[in-house]
């Protein structure tokens, strides 16, 4: 159109269809692809490593520079069926499940091959496919943009192809619980494979609810599910899941049966020094946490199962826990942060997952004690100040942080993160120590409503990523739980 300034035209760009096809670096840098084999021009001509092509009926991948292919995390399965998926975009979220989703959860986990069952599975089974290559595209959308509220249109058109693949499995789920159970073809861990995908879907949508019922009906599945070797390594994924969520949804206890091993997170043993720099009290914090998690588990457990036993063992393990935190305390206290720490704002990080973990001792504590002896004891006023003040100091440690444009890193050193590095995978599974676990745990289990309000204010205005941690997305979780108990938002 004419420029009334200059009275120049401008140079309009011709318009062209959307192709679909293409290698995968051109894809993620949105140019356009001559599909020259085995590595097209673009690649080519600036001298970048070529991702090559996914055939959309078997969803081989071919072409590219070996190098890339050579420096995959995971072993790519051979796919013998043809017309596996009925489309290219099936096979590349299939691929990415592969590429991707496998990495990210195998850093979390520790086991890098957890995802081959699943793999040789999906390739079997329709429900399991269809919710591998859900997980895949939702994975893939948040290399798109990480936060989970966007406005990023490849992000939305991403979620919408996810969503597309998870209601297909969803349906594919229902007709493979409706199949006769004379039906050979029909085995128990098809279900309970394809119910820890949709948990992972949910998990990754920020969708509690979902992640909830996903779970609740996996466990139902795990009694003919567990007794066969791939039954056993799925179990052990489960329970996995089922800890991470233990965290992620601020439950009291894990949903599967004491008699399942209760699964370590992924930390360093690394003791005390008397000159311990803050990594070391990084990991050892860490694992003061899991021992937290195993306690609280099993707290309510001996409390539903076998009321009114069981609590002087149960004391006596929060006191070694007590203790261990006051050790680590006095430690963190003896210990000068270096100018990087400062930096990253180390110090305030540990000092507020310091808090919130000696606040939710305290917690599952008032939840060992018989009702009777709870009604007896009275907490002091001094006391309930004391707590409303360290509720208070991690919301106001969470914000002096984020004054100073934290996180400044993607991947953690501490949690085994930089193996995805190379990769530029995002860590979405990685539980690391944050910020948001803490505002979160205020926002659910603060004494004051206000103070509550606030902590969900800090986690939705300028959402941000810590690892698995999504602060908008757990917002919204407390949200929903803090105006079903007190409706106006002051």
């Amino acid at each position: 159109m004419p420029d009334t300034a200059s009275g120049k035209v401008k140079a309009s760009r011709a318009s062209a269809p959307k192709r679909r096809t293409g290698c995968g670096t051109c894809k993620i840098r949105h140019k356009r692809c001559d599909e020259a084999k085995p590595i097209c021009q673009n690649c080519s001509k600036t001298g970048r490593v070529c991702d090559g092509y996914i055939d959309g009926v078997t969803g081989q991948q071919y072409g590219g520079h070996p190098t890339r292919t050579s420096r995959s995390v995971s072993p790519l399965p051979r796919f013998s069926s043809p017309g596996l998926f009925n489309d290219q975009q099936e096979a590349q979220g299939f691929r990415f499940f592969i590429d991707g989703t496998g990495p990210q959860l195998g850093v979390s986990m520790g086991n890098k091959n957890w995802s081959t069952p699943l793999l040789q599975l999906g390739q079997q089974n329709s429900a399991i496919r269809h919710a591998a290559i859900a997980v895949g595209i939702m994975s893939k959308r948040f290399e798109a943009n990480e936060l989970s509220v966007t406005a990023d249109a490849h992000a939305k058109d991403l979620s919408s192809l996810a969503l597309t693949q998870y209601s297909k499995a969803i349906g594919q789920l229902r007709l493979l619980l409706d199949t006769s159970p004379g039906d050979k073809s029909v085995l128990p861990h098809n279900a309970l494979a394809c119910c820890i995908l949709l948990m992972l879907f949910e998990f990754l949508q920020g969708n509690a609810d979902g992640v909830r019922l996903h779970l609740a009906n996996a466990v139902k599945l795990t009694g003919p599910a567990h007794t066969s070797p791939l039954g056993q390594h799925l179990l052990s994924l489960l329970v996995s899941l089922d800890m991470a969520s233990v965290l992620w949804l601020n439950l009291d206890r894990a949903h599967t049966d004491a008699s399942l091993p209760f699964p370590q997170l992924q930390t360093c043993a690394v003791p005390l020094q008397p000159h311990a720099n803050l990594e070391t009290l990084c990991y050892e914090l860490a694992g003061i946490g899991n021992d937290i998690m195993a306690f609280s588990h099993n707290v309510v457990r001996t409390r539903q199962r076998t009321p009114g036993s069981g609590r002087e063992d149960l004391l006596q393990i929060q006191k070694t826990i007590q203790s261990q935190l006051d050790l680590w305390y006095q430690s963190f206290s003896n210990t000068r942060p270096t100018v990087n720490d400062v930096m990253e704002s180390r110090h305030f990080l540990l000092r507020a997952n310091y808090l919130f973990l000696t606040l939710k001792l305290d917690i599952i504590n008032i939840h060992n004690r018989s009702s009777a002896v709870a009604a007896r004891k009275k907490v002091p006023h001094e006391s309930r100040n004391l707590k409303l003040t360290q509720f208070s100091e991690i919301l106001d440690l969470a914000e002096a942080a984020l004054e100073t444009k934290y996180p400044s890193t993607r991947y953690d050193a501490f949690t085994g993160e930089k193996a995805l590095e190379p990769t530029g995978l995002l860590p979405l599974f990685s539980f690391r120590t944050s910020f948001i676990l803490p505002i979160f745990f205020v926002a659910q289990n603060g004494p004051d409503t206000n103070l509550r309000w606030r902590a969900v204010r800090i986690l939705s205005e300028r959402p941000w990523r810590e690892g698995a941690w999504d602060s908008a997305a757990m917002a919204a979780i407390a949200e929903r739980s803090l105006r079903a108990q007190t409706p106006i938002d002051p």
